[in-house]
């Protein structure tokens, strides 16, 4: 058949569906061709008239080879080799009697010759030669009754009768075809379709099944039903835990005791829509009348209380089934492990895990052990990430991400591991993924509390690969070497030893030491490894070694002063933290009315485009009022940028602390103003 014939049937065939509405009938309609259909049809209509069978109704089959409108109201078709026409509402019209189903004697078609024989025929007998009418008028069939004709079951030696049918009360929609069949079952077979139906949880033909039993066939509501009906409510579009409750107490007014398959019936129905009341009364009833839980029971139940959010109780209801040897399916691992990583109890995850790969289980999913590295890396739990990691990246089961790979590199640099570190960086490497200043602060984190030799050498290597490290790199070593106050002198003969090696010294590293050594007050042998920076780094120093230098001067003006002409000597441009620590040196070395020196570096300053800190300003007005130093005006902030001392507040300084002889500088309140903030801090 040509393809453009097989999709103009199945286009008629959904248009007219009543059409096949028996498994008997194969009904085969070819709509009014035009165009290159309508020629490829008349052009092989000789040939299908030529091959036509004389005999074509041993299957009950009605086929139409042709479907055209030659009068512009009436249509036709042939039935089993016989021409039938339909009127203009698609109504059969009869013929009077059935011809021998062949070509007539003079070899013409027999489509002509039926049709023309047909109302004489019709006029002289009142049935045809195969029974078709069997006393029934042809115009109340054809026209009043608004019937089509079907093709009724051949008996033993007789020929298929005619049978009408009326269109009205056949089904039309899907549904409606489903609820004819189910009401053509026997009680058996319904109640075989409605527990299927109720395991399935179709709420909707379950609820037809039940009414076909109880209202058309008069069964009396048993256990049965109401167990199919609870059943049904685990749908998650029709079924709710209100349902269920009015199903029990109509239960309950019938006089019908719940069984162990109805309670079981419930918890399954609460797994879908949870109602922690209804379960635990449940569960009280099935204690108070001695019923077990079943293997699905145990299940539903964990399920119920995973849906409400009651993760504790879960775990505990799944401790107790476990001691039972209760089989728990692998299923609900996995369901109560991706709960437990939404709520980060990882450790309770890892006993889990731990227990299934000790009991031989080889049904763990991978996206379990994905999901779990995932979640568990984020939050840098160390024990769970490092067991994910041996378990399924290391052999090769599992190639994480680049995202994940910086979770579980930032995990190990937190606990130390430079193990795991390194084989992070393994992997990325392998993946010819160029390491960022990130990748290295978490390797030199990792090394730090075991290898601080291997922590240095990533510091000069970072310079070698063009990440060179910065102030923020470096602040993990400073902490580091803060806490531990003896391993100064030691990292500054580590990075003697790497020069000796020919390995790049950075700065940051010989700052970092530089700093400790300041932390703990050690001024005098910070300043000694600044005199002998320039054989580390052959760069010389930079802005913040001064300015940690300046931090330690701190009373000691000279030094101070001696720091300032190496930064001119060497061409070190100084920053606002520099002028910063100058002013306050300057500040409090200089007796009383010598402010010259700070108010100097102060205009340097402000000519920059930076104003002091506000503590600096602050403790500089303080002493301006001390002093009686008209200057303080200075101080006043511009409105640009909210940098300065508003004006109000210089006012309430001067009127409360300017010096009135040797007992405005005693006074108590001015004194509380000096100390009250400490610009060093």
């Amino acid at each position: 058949m040509p393809r453009q014939v097989q999709c103009v049937d199945a286009l008629w065939q959904a248009l007219c569906p009543y059409f096949y509405r028996l498994p008997s009938v194969n009904l085969r309609r070819v709509p009014k061709r035009t165009g290159f259909l309508a020629q490829r049809s008349f052009r092989n209509q000789a040939h299908r008239d030529s091959t036509r069978p004389k005999y074509e109704d041993t299957r009950n089959q009605l086929q139409t080879e042709n479907y055209c409108d030659r009068s512009g109201n009436g249509r036709e078709f042939f039935f089993s080799g016989h021409h039938v026409e339909l009127d203009a509402a698609g109504r059969a019209i009869a013929p009077a009697r059935w011809a021998n189903n062949s070509q007539d004697e003079s070899g013409g078609d027999m489509r002509h010759s039926s049709r023309a024989k047909s109302s004489q025929d019709t006029k002289s007998s009142g049935k045809s030669s195969l029974g078709l009418y069997q006393g029934t008028d042809r115009k109340n069939f054809g026209e009043d009754d608004g019937r089509l004709a079907t093709y009724g079951k051949s008996q033993e030696g007789q020929n298929p009768t005619f049978q009408p049918l009326n269109l009205e009360s056949e089904p039309r929609s899907f549904k409606a075809r489903q609820w004819q069949i189910q009401k053509e079952l026997n009680s058996g077979e319904l109640h075989e379709e409605l527990q299927r139906t109720s395991i399935a949880g179709d709420y909707p033909r379950t609820r037809e099944s039940l009414r076909e039993l109880v209202q058309d066939r008069g069964e009396r509501p048993g256990r049965t039903h109401y167990q199919a009906l609870l059943l049904a409510n685990t749908s998650p579009q029709h079924g709710s835990a209100a349902e269920v409750h009015r199903i029990l107490q109509e239960m309950e007014e019938a006089g019908i005791t719940l069984d162990s398959a109805a309670y079981h019936a419930v918890l399954r129905v609460l797994s879908v829509h949870p109602d922690y009341l209804l379960r635990r009364q449940i569960l009280e009833e099935l204690r108070q009348r001695w019923f077990t839980l079943s293997s699905d029971g145990w299940h539903e139940l964990i399920v119920g209380l995973l849906r409400d959010k009651q993760i504790e109780s879960a775990v505990a209801v799944l401790q107790s089934a476990q001691q039972v040897d209760i089989l728990i399916a692998p299923w609900l691992y996995d369901v109560l492990i991706y709960n437990l990583c939404d709520v980060g109890e990882f450790d309770e995850v890892l006993s889990i895990l731990q227990f299934r790969v000790n009991s031989g289980d080889q049904r763990i999913s991978g996206t379990v052990w994905y999901y779990f590295l995932d979640t568990a890396s984020s939050a840098l739990h160390y024990h769970a990430t490092l067991y994910a990691w041996r378990k399924r990246v290391e052999p090769n089961y599992l190639n994480p991400p680049s995202g994940m790979c910086l979770n579980v590199l930032n995990t190990a640099a937190r606990h130390g591991d430079f193990l795991l570190a390194t084989d992070v960086i393994r992997i990325l490497g392998n993946r010819n993924q160029t390491l960022q200043i990130y990748h290295y602060e978490a390797l030199v984190e990792s090394y730090l509390p075991t290898d601080l030799h291997t922590a240095l050498m990533i510091l000069t290597l970072m310079t070698t690969t063009g990440v060179p490290p910065t102030e923020s790199s470096t602040r993990v070593l400073a902490v580091h070497l803060r806490q531990r106050p003896h391993l100064a002198q030691t990292a500054l003969s580590i990075l003697g030893e790497l020069r000796e090696q020919d390995w790049p010294i950075p700065v940051e590293a010989v700052n970092v030491v530089i700093e400790s050594y300041v932390d703990h007050g050690k001024s005098d042998i910070a300043l000694e490894t600044y005199k002998t920076l320039h054989t580390l780094c052959p760069s010389g120093p930079v802005t913040r070694t001064f300015n940690t230098l300046l931090r330690g001067c701190r009373g000691r003006k000279e030094t101070a002063m001696f720091l300032a002409s190496e930064m001119v000597a060497l061409k070190v441009l100084p920053d606002e933290v520099t002028y910063d620590r100058l002013i306050l040196v300057c500040m409090e070395a200089s007796p009383v009315g010598g402010m010259d020196d700070a108010w100097c570096y102060f205009s340097e300053m402000r000519e920059a485009g930076w104003w002091p800190p506000p503590g600096t300003a602050m403790a500089m007005a303080r002493r301006c009022c001390q002093d009686g130093d008209e200057r303080i005006w200075r101080l006043q902030s511009d409105g640009q940028g909210g940098h300065g001392i508003e004006r109000p507040v210089l006012q309430r300084l001067v009127d409360t602390g300017w010096r009135k002889g040797e007992e405005g500088m005693k006074s108590s309140k001015l004194l509380e103003l000096m100390d009250a903030d400490d610009p060093w801090a």
